[in-house]
């Protein structure tokens, strides 16, 4: 079995998530994994950057991604920084770990590790998206393949240079208890809202939970980390039907349970709702990112836009009919409970290879 290092960058909690679940998987087969945390400190400036751009100048920061993904200069510069970050960083880290696979779940870990793998070139390099459509820094010349989900992301890395067989359409990875939530309070499609921002609770909130509890149905607001939010929250006066928390730790569960999601288009929380078949309306966004995200889901009828009828929209598609069953017909279809457990097989085919020609 492989030694499998897992890199990921605490940037947003999706990349988190997804190695989480990839690294259970893994372990399940035998594999030896190990969580890197080598770039932590590399990357703590652009980890306070950003955070601060998507809560205060969310508007300059969308402005700064579109033109990083089309400036000619942006993506050598990029590159050249990380992979030195790469050599100064990775180099003792690699000779300690010896592993046999990287798998990087954000861009700038697969390009810093993308130095090492041009040093030895036995070592195999994976990137595992977690977004939904490929942005230019994910692109790695050195990297030995990529996991995606849906089809657009293939022609999007071949648009970088990535030849299509390196190419896997898994879908992003997401925990084995999506796949078997246990039973609850209520039956599935049945229970609360669920107002959802991610497992940092960015976004405007309060707004939304206002207009979500003129609704006569129960109301479950998730701050996930946001301390801070939850206790704001709880300041206030809220209808009986409105519930306020911080981390849910049974999100597969309540996720089955919900009649209706709202909230931000994050890759992995995606996946779970789609696993979940959950009526989803997208009430706000970061910019840049999960605007793309947005408006792949809406193309692929996985979820709706809210523009100024929440209220409304909400009623209906917590109404049985045909807008609210269409949907889940499209979640049954780009669902993919098993998107961890088969990217762990192409990996291990990946070492069977690696042992083959070593041979």
């Amino acid at each position: 079995m492989a030694r499998i290092v897992i890199a990921s960058l605490p940037i947003g909690t999706g990349h988190d998530v997804a190695a989480e679940a990839l690294a259970a998987a893994l372990s399940a087969g035998g594999h030896e994994v190990v969580f890197s945390q080598h770039l932590v400190p590399a990357a703590a400036l652009q980890t306070h950057a950003y955070f601060a751009a998507v809560r205060y100048v969310p508007g300059w920061y969308g402005r700064l991604f579109r033109w990083v993904e089309h400036a000619p200069a942006a993506w050598p510069r990029y590159r050249r920084h990380w992979r030195r970050v790469g050599e100064r960083r990775l180099l003792a880290a690699y000779r300690e770990l010896e592993p046999d696979i990287i798998v990087a779940t954000h861009p700038f870990a697969l390009t810093a590790w993308g130095w090492v793998k041009s040093r030895y070139p036995e070592l195999r390099l994976v990137g595992v998206l977690t977004d939904l459509s490929v942005h230019r820094f994910w692109w790695e010349p050195e990297a030995d393949g990529y996991a995606v989900w849906f089809p657009e992301q293939r022609l999007e890395l071949m648009r970088w240079g990535c030849d299509p067989d390196r190419i896997h359409a898994t879908g992003i990875p997401i925990r084995a208890a999506f796949a078997h939530p246990g039973s609850g309070v209520y039956a599935p499609g049945t229970g609360p809202i669920l107002l959802l921002g991610g497992g940092l609770g960015i976004g405007p909130y309060r707004r939304i939970l206002r207009r979500l509890a003129v609704l006569d149905h129960p109301v479950v607001a998730i701050c996930g980390h946001n301390e801070a939010l939850r206790l704001s929250l709880l300041t206030e006066s809220w209808p009986s039907h409105v519930s306020i928390r911080g981390f849910e730790p049974d999100m597969p569960g309540l996720m089955r349970q919900a009649a209706l999601v709202v909230g931000k288009p994050g890759g992995v929380t995606a996946a779970e709702v789609a696993q979940s078949r959950v009526p989803w309306i997208l009430s706000h966004w970061i910019a840049g990112q999960e605007e793309i995200n947005r408006d792949r889901l809406v193309a692929h009828g996985l979820a709706v836009r809210e523009q100024g009828d929440l209220v409304a929209l909400a009623e209906r598609l917590l109404a049985p009919g045909p807008e609210r069953e269409r949907m889940r017909q499209q979640q049954a279809l780009w669902r993919r409970p098993d998107a961890a457990r088969h990217i762990a097989a192409w990996l291990a085919q990946l070492e069977a290879a690696r042992n083959f020609r070593n041979f």
